[in-house]
C-alpha cells in the first residue's frame, strides 16, 4: 500500500489510522467504502452491507496530508 511508507508530498512518515464518524446516540464508527454511485432514499442510502469496505487514512507526521484507503 502506498501510503503505508512516505508522504508523496513531502516525505515524511506516513502513519496509519482511521477518521472516526459521530453516530447517533452519541458512539462512533469507522467509515466505509461502498461500491457503484449513491442509491439515495427518502430516508438516507441504501447499503447493502456485506460490500462494505472499512477506509484507512494514513497522515504524514511531518505535514498532516490524508491519504484513504479501502483495502
Amino acid at each position: 500500500m502506498a501510503g503505508a511508507g512516505h508522504c508523496p508530498k513531502c516525505e515524511g512518515r506516513m502513519q496509519e489510522g482511521y477518521m472516526a464518524d459521530h453516530g447517533h446516540g452519541g458512539g462512533f464508527h469507522q467509515p466505509a467504502w461502498h461500491p457503484e454511485a449513491a442509491d439515495k432514499r427518502w430516508w438516507g442510502l441504501k447499503v447493502d452491507k456485506k460490500r462494505l469496505k472499512p477506509v484507512t487514512t494514513f497522515r504524514c507526521t511531518r505535514c498532516g496530508y490524508l491519504e484513504n484507503y479501502a483495502k
